[in-house]
């Protein structure tokens, strides 16, 4: 018997008992919808929490800080380790990594043509901006060879307000949700004025020409500037300047200054130390074994992609615990479908006895059986794929705006059926249904040809 007859033949024998089949295969499309739709929610929730984690910033960048490391215990592991050109070198050397870049920070006041406010000026190698994948939404990036010229975030100018928007704020009349939105695009060429107040007290202004508006409204960045390394490197030396006491300028160096090398006896120099370094790993998947790395040689370290390991894990429990309860209503349908082919088997005893008189060999009798099985979880599965998507748009649409209060962002949805889902989801149905086809197809093989036409 040819192949192709066989398809024809078992699609006629399940649609002459059109109610029995329609019933076997509405049970094999709610199994498959419900393990669907169980294993998209937790699909669902897992790239709802990473797109939010990325918006803290990159899953391949790891921050280095000053500061002591400490165990699972809360217990100072050694001395704290400068983040010097030392420490550049030797994070360099570690396996994975793409860039190291050392950066300073200082914070003062600044002023972009009529408004004013406070800035966090961060200083970076600008060869190094591509590759820590930062990218303008307006202008361009540092490049080397750049003097006074600074990137800023895009919602600096959020932070800036003009006397009249000052005087409402001090008047507590200022509504900071009915402004209308700034454009962060208005600070393109602007001269922007940066004052600060060393140890000394003594202030001094140093002016930029803001060159780029950096894209995406990440937590890290967004509400920074970034200048050449070596520009803010002299800004920081002088608000080190002067005599302690005198207040002023923000620098988590001046606070550490020799703090971390007390325990030695002496106080080193380390007015030159980096407020800390940004790594640039090979990719996500390096980025864990990078930074434990990282943490090994006394370094206090931190990124997105170790909270991200942590929800991940969390994610595929979820994800077990609703497939299981969706694979249950799945075996449940393919005992139906073991059920409905015996029953089939019963009905058509003769008529298996008569296609073996005419010829039909053993490995037709089977392969017929598990044809009809097989399309029964064909058809349930396609349809309950069919129905899986239509339960995800609803959940997302009743649910989008709740979760969009937390995520900022009412289009990610709970529920997410990627393709490889609804690939895995056919072809499971597919093999419940040949294995649920199993038994009877060795029960209609093993009937009797004579015993078989006697029936009646």
């Amino acid at each position: 018997m040819k192949k192709f007859d066989l398809i024809g033949l078992a699609r006629r024998n399940l649609w002459r008992r059109k109610l029995r089949t329609i019933l076997t295969v509405l049970g094999v499309l709610i199994g498959t919808t419900s393990i669907v739709v169980m294993l998209s929610l937790g699909i669902g929730l897992n790239n709802s929490q990473r797109k939010m984690m990325e918006s803290w910033g990159s899953l391949t960048t790891i921050r280095i800080m000053q500061g002591m490391v400490f165990d699972d215990e809360g217990n100072p592991q050694g001395q704290s380790k400068s983040l010097n050109d030392d420490a550049v070198a030797e994070i360099r050397g570690i396996e994975g990594v793409l860039a190291v870049c050392p950066a300073y920070e200082l914070y003062g006041d600044v002023r972009l043509g009529r408004k004013s406010g406070g800035l966090s000026l961060i200083g970076i190698e600008p060869e190094l901006m591509g590759q820590l994948e930062f990218a303008p939404s307006h202008g361009r990036l540092l490049e080397k060879g750049d003097r006074n010229a600074v990137v800023v975030g895009s919602k600096v100018i959020e932070g800036l307000f003009d006397e009249a928007e000052r005087r409402q704020m001090e008047r507590g009349t200022f509504d900071f949700e009915s402004g209308e939105e700034k454009d962060p695009g208005e600070m393109m060429n602007q001269r922007l004025a940066l004052t600060v107040e060393n140890m000394g007290g003594k202030r001094k202004t140093y002016n930029f020409m803001v060159v780029g508006v950096l894209a995406g409204d990440d937590i890290e960045y967004s509400y920074q500037a970034l200048a050449p390394i070596e520009e803010v490197k002299r800004i920081r030396h002088f608000s080190l300047t002067g005599q302690s006491g005198g207040g002023g300028a923000f620098s988590p160096n001046v606070m550490d200054l020799g703090g971390a090398k007390a325990g030695r006896g002496r106080r080193e120099d380390q007015t030159n130390d980096y407020s800390y370094i940004l790594v640039k790993t090979a990719g996500v998947e390096h980025t864990p074994a990078v930074s434990q790395q990282i943490k090994d040689l006394g370094y206090d370290s931190w990124s997105v992609a170790d909270a991200l390991e942590g929800i991940e894990k969390s994610s595929r429990t979820v994800q077990a615990v609703l497939g299981g309860i969706g694979a249950v209503t799945l075996l449940v349908a393919a005992l139906g479908i073991t059920n409905t082919m015996i029953m089939s088997i019963y009905e058509r005893t003769k008529e298996i006895g008569i296609m073996k008189v005419i010829g039909a060999t053993f490995s037709d009798i089977y392969l017929l059986f598990l044809v009809e099985a097989g399309l029964i979880g064909f058809v349930g599965g396609l349809f309950g794929i069919g129905f899986s998507y239509g339960i995800s748009k609803i959940i997302n649409y009743f649910t989008g705006s709740f979760f969009g209060m937390f995520w900022g962002d009412e289009s990610m949805g709970i529920s997410l059926i990627p393709p490889w889902l609804a690939l895995f989801a056919l072809l499971f149905a597919v093999l419940v249904g040949l294995l649920a086809g199993l038994y009877p197809a060795y029960r209609a093989v093993r009937l009797s040809p004579i015993s078989a036409i006697r029936n009646e």
